[in-house]
Parts: C-alpha cells; structure tokens; sequence
C-alpha cells in the first residue's frame, strides 16, 4: 500500500504532537489553510517563541557577581558556582579574576592573586578553607534576625526578673575587684583577640556631649579612656574569675612575653605629677583589618600558620664594617629615603614601635594621586602630640627597599595622615615584620632577606 501523501503534509500532522502545552494552545490559533509548507510552519513557530529563547551567559556575566554586604562566604561560593556552571567552555583563569573582584575576604583575595588555581577543583577546594575559617571566627552568623532575638533575651528581660535583679544589687554590696600588674590599656591589646572576650554594645550617649579628646579601643568611640571604662573592668574581671586571665593577676610577677610591668607613674618620676605618657603609636589598622572581624581573621591565620614548619631564614648581623660612614657617638634615629610608587621620598623614619605605616598628607598630594583612592578608615591613631587622630584615610602603594638585585618591594598600606610631622612617612611594624626587617639604631641600618642575599638600607645623619 503506497501512501500518496507529500512529505511536508505529514510532518505539518505531526508537529502538533510534540509540542508541550503552550506550544499545542499557540497551534491552535493558526488559521486554516495558512501554512504552505513545513518550512512556512517552522519559520512562523521560530518567530513566536523567539523571546522565549534561553540566553546563552558568558564570562561577562560572572564578572557583575559581588558578595553581598551580609552575605556570608559561603552562600555565596554556592550562587558563584552555580553561575559558573551554566557559562559553557569558562576557562579557569576567567573564574578566578571573576571571583578576586567579587568577595570580601582580603585573605582569600591574597591568596587567588598570588597563587591562582589552576583548576576548578583547586579553586573549590581553596574557597573551602577560607569558608571553614570565616564559620569558625563568626559561628553565629546564622541572619540577623537570629542575632536581634539573641541580643534581645540578654538585653531585655522582663519586668518581673528586672525588679528582682534591682533588689539583689541593692542588697549586695558591689565586690571589689581583683588588682591588676599592669594597665587594662595592655590587657586589652594582648587579649582583643580572645574568642572568650565579649565587646561592648555600642555607646548610647549623644556624641556631642562626649570628650572627643578621649577615645576607648573596647567601645571603639570618643567619650573616656580605656583606663576609666567600667565595662572594659567588668569584663576583664569576668574572664579573671573565669580562670583566663590569672597571669594579669596583681600578685602575679611572672612577666609576659618578655614586657615589663607597668608601675606606678608617681614612683617612676619620684613624685612628680605628669600630664600623661605617650609611649608608641598605637591604633589604626594593624593585624588585617579595620573591624572586629578582620582582627580575629588574621590571628586566626596566625595560629593556623604558627603550627606550620617555618621557612628558613637567613641569618642577619651587624659588625663594624656597618659603622662605616657612621658619626659616632649619636643618638640619631634611622631615617631612610625609599621608592614609593615610583617616587624617591626622603626623610622616611623607621620606627618599630608604630603599629602602623603612616604618610603625610603632604607627602601624598605630592605624589599627584587622586583623593578618591584613599579608603574610609574608622580606627584612630593615638600617639600624635598626645591626641588622638582619624585619618584621611587608607592607601596601598608599592614601596621599594634596597639597591640592586638585593631589593624588596611590597604592596604597603599607608594611613594618610593631616598632622604637622618631622617626617614624609613612618614605616611601623606591619611593614618591617611582613619583609622580615631586623634594624639596629646604632648600626643606622635596616637589614632584611631578598632572594639574591641580604639587603640594606643605611639612614641618613644629615636628613
């Protein structure tokens, strides 16, 4: 039996039965006779569902990704992956600048930039370990809604357990507490990173009736000093009782990290009243970051970098031959010129103890870079004449040590400061620890490893 019946008729019969719901309704409507061919019948179906098409996403697209404020690092990972699953052919190098440009995390940052991955795996596998550190420095980042109930429970009792807690306090004198063998100024800064330790709310008081010549790390805000906050006492007190604290106990002499104990100032001067001791700079953005959070990342990768084996290190000395073209007796600070991006700045002064790196203002309008580079920082500097000051802001600029192949140059963060100083810039601690500097005052040198030997940088008598 031969069926006489063209190609294009059948087809044009059997189309409608492979279509899904909206397709079979849209079929429906053709008017009789009004499709000629197959062809005719495809052309009209292609145009219809043609904004129905699946747009093809490309590596451009993963580019606009960008962690949200309160997102945590993990559900993102799990929105940025699975973007990344439906850009055909990504290759890696694509993902992983896509990712640098869109998480918080200034470690894992770090990390992706100086050693990329170089397959999805390594990439995955590497984004996990910055997810498992995050989850255990902020265990409670579970929404804030969960934080809000939290906060209210503690905060907010009812009336009933209040009036109880009134009478109680009432009835109970206050108990003394324990003596302390140093300042809790030194307490704090040698405890901030206790995951035991539990920071203040937010002070309640109007700014404007604040001392804004006092300013309290513990509550980060103008107001009081450190020595003078209760809260700051009252919960050195409860880690004390706790049992974590007994080395800062009055009767305890043992010294801590090799720090001398804080006497009585009276006794240090023979009974001369002083108007107050400025002994470092002190504050601003140390130890990776410039919140709570940055603080407990970074020593959080202390401890897991402690329990590493440590590279090698070449030994540095200083002999006589380094007194060479040195004016003795002196008591001269270092003061070094430096590369700093691509300027020569004279009058640098190195000084370990600043917990910070500093640049002028001055310095900085010299070198022509736009103000809109600086980045908001909220963590004062104390120890400028005494006061305490915010500065302009925070800057990263390449900085250069060193003279032929026996160089270093690093990515070095500077807070800008506008306040009249001696000095272009102050190179501190975060910078001399992270090259590994050992300096010696009388030798007026500054010494420091490179992968062609040990470099130099000799101070400057007439600067």
């Amino acid at each position: 039996m031969n069926l006489q019946v063209a190609p294009d008729q059948v087809m044009c019969k059997a189309f409608p039965q492979t279509l899904t719901n909206a397709a079979r309704d849209w079929f429906s409507t053709l008017e009789p006779n009004s499709i000629s061919s197959f062809s005719d019948l495809a052309d009209k179906f292609s145009a219809f569902f043609a904004s129905s098409k699946r747009i093809r996403k490309t590596a451009a697209s993963l580019m606009q990704l960008r962690q949200g404020q309160n997102e945590t690092l993990r559900d993102f990972m799990t929105r940025f992956n699975k973007e990344r699953l439906q850009i055909p052919d990504l290759h890696i190098t694509a993902a992983v600048s896509a990712l640098t440009y869109a998480i918080k995390c200034e470690a894992f940052k770090m990390s992706l930039s100086k050693t990329p991955p170089k397959t999805v795996t390594e990439l995955l596998n590497r984004a996990e370990k910055y997810i498992n550190m995050e989850e255990t420095l902020n265990p409670r980042m579970v929404g804030p809604s969960h934080n809000r109930v939290e906060h209210k429970r503690q905060h907010d009792p009812n009336p009933r357990e209040e009036q109880h807690r009134k009478k109680q306090r009432q009835e109970v004198p206050p108990t003394p507490f324990t003596r302390l063998n140093t300042s809790k100024t030194n307490i704090l800064m040698e405890i901030k990173d206790m995951k035991e330790l539990k920071w203040p709310v937010r002070m309640r008081s109007p700014p404007e009736s604040r001392d804004m010549n006092k300013y309290c790390e513990f509550h980060r805000d103008h107001g009081h000093t450190m020595e003078s906050c209760k809260a700051l006492q009252r919960e050195i007190e409860a880690l004390i009782k706790r049992g974590l604290l007994s080395s800062y106990v009055g009767n305890d002499k043992r010294p801590r990290n090799g720090r001398d104990r804080e006497k009585d100032p009276e006794a240090k001067k023979g009974g001369q009243p002083t108007a107050g001791t400025i002994n470092i700079i002190i504050g601003g953005i140390a130890s990776e970051g410039d919140s709570n959070s940055g603080r407990k990342q970074y020593a959080r990768r202390y401890a897991l970098a402690s329990g590493m084996p440590q590279e090698k290190l070449e030994d540095i000395s200083f002999g006589t031959g380094d007194l060479e073209g040195v004016s003795l007796p002196h008591d001269d600070a270092l003061v070094i010129s430096a590369i700093v991006a691509n300027f020569e700045v004279k009058r640098i002064l190195v000084d370990n103890g600043s917990a910070a790196n500093i640049l002028s203002q001055e310095a900085f309008a010299k070198m022509g870079i736009s103000s809109h580079q600086l980045k908001a920082v909220k963590t004062p500097l104390q120890g400028f004449g005494g006061g305490v000051i915010t500065p302009e802001g925070v800057v990263e600029l390449p900085l250069t040590l060193g003279s032929g192949q026996k160089q270093v140059t690093e990515l070095t963060s500077f807070q800008v400061v506008r306040v009249s100083m001696a000095y272009n810039a102050i190179l501190g601690r975060p910078l001399l620890n992270k090259i590994k500097a050992i300096v010696s005052t009388f030798h007026l040198a500054m010494k420091f490893p490179t992968s062609n030997g040990v470099g130099v940088v000799r101070g400057d008598q007439t600067s």
